[in-house]
């Protein structure tokens, strides 16, 4: 963290002893609902997910693909033993790991206790955090050995750079941190359909040919799965992220993928719908009534890897 003199931090955020910040409000009232005394989630709730996690499931294994779902922890949770404060997993208390599917996943392990994964300005983790995230990604799907790709990773990290994170920029004035990344993956070409002004209906498209393997890989998630997919190219050859809550059945006629993966941060758990609840994934920017402006190659992406005739007859 780089020393800032007299600044002001906004209500929904907490700036902890160490200077890191933490997101404890806004839409989702995060402090509220990881408090020890909060209300568990109802029992209803977790069955709309238990049911969407076992017809994705049942889905991908009559389509011939692999499929996990991962929730990430919340940095507020993270940051609580260590920092003193009285907040717990929402989705450990209702989901145990003894209650868990084997193909349902809370990587807790791979961030807590890790200050370098975790972020001073930003309500996401670090990029070595998710170097580490996609490489499990990987094993688990993949049923490879990342060992030797994060070896050689952590062996030439890049410069440390500057960086100011989406809790940070809220300050005043902003405040910054010190993070290292991994080197690039080389020949990556990528590539969004610009969404304006919102997330549901962001389309990310990457094509990756130096991958370790040749499949393709489709996601259905938000902006923590979003922040992995560089890391993920090291893996997968073709990779179309889609910003959805849902499992959309459309896009996997269109994609045809060779694996599957969806996830959400864990302050979206206690809120999960039914997947008979969705739209057809490219209506969403026409129902938030939000323009589009896909970036330039945008429009190669999709010719390379969505069949445009599927998605049209969801076959």
């Amino acid at each position: 963290m780089i020393a800032q003199p007299d600044v002001t931090v906004p209500p929904n955020i907490r700036r902890l002893e160490d200077g890191r910040l933490v997101l404890v409000g806004g839409n989702h009232g995060v402090a509220q609902m990881f408090e020890r005394g909060s209300s568990t989630v109802p029992e209803e709730r977790i069955e709309i997910f238990r049911r969407n996690h076992r017809t994705r499931k049942q889905w991908a294994d009559e389509n011939g693909c692999t499929y996990s779902q991962w929730v990430f922890p919340d940095p507020i949770v993270l940051n609580a033993v260590t920092a003193g404060l009285g907040y717990r997993s929402i989705f450990e208390r209702s989901m145990p790991s003894d209650a868990r599917p084997n193909d349902l996943l809370y990587p807790i392990d791979h961030l807590f206790g890790r200050n370098d994964r975790l972020s001073m300005t930003d309500s996401h983790y670090t990029p070595v955090a998710n170097m580490h995230l996609a490489a499990d990604m990987a094993e688990r799907t993949l049923h490879i050995d990342a060992s030797k790709v994060l070896a050689d990773l952590t062996s030439s990290m890049g410069p440390d750079r500057e960086y100011v994170g989406d809790l940070g920029v809220q300050c005043t004035p902003k405040i910054s941190e010190i993070r290292r990344s991994p080197m690039a993956h080389p020949q990556i070409a990528s590539a969004a359909n610009g969404v304006q002004a919102g997330n549901m209906g962001i389309m990310h498209l990457i094509s990756s040919p130096k991958s370790v393997t040749p499949r393709t890989l489709m996601i259905f998630g938000d902006s923590f799965f979003r922040s992995l997919l560089t890391e993920l190219a090291r893996y997968w050859r073709k990779i179309v992220f889609c910003r959805t809550p849902f499992f959309h059945q459309e896009m996997m006629a269109a994609v045809k993928p060779d694996d599957v993966l969806c996830g959400l941060a864990e302050r979206y758990f206690a809120s999960t719908r039914p997947d008979t609840e969705r739209p057809h994934f490219l209506a969403y920017p026409l129902m938030h009534g939000r323009s589009t402006a896909p970036d330039a190659m945008f429009a190669t992406l999709w010719d390379e890897m969505i069949d445009a005739n599927a998605l049209a007859l969801n076959r």
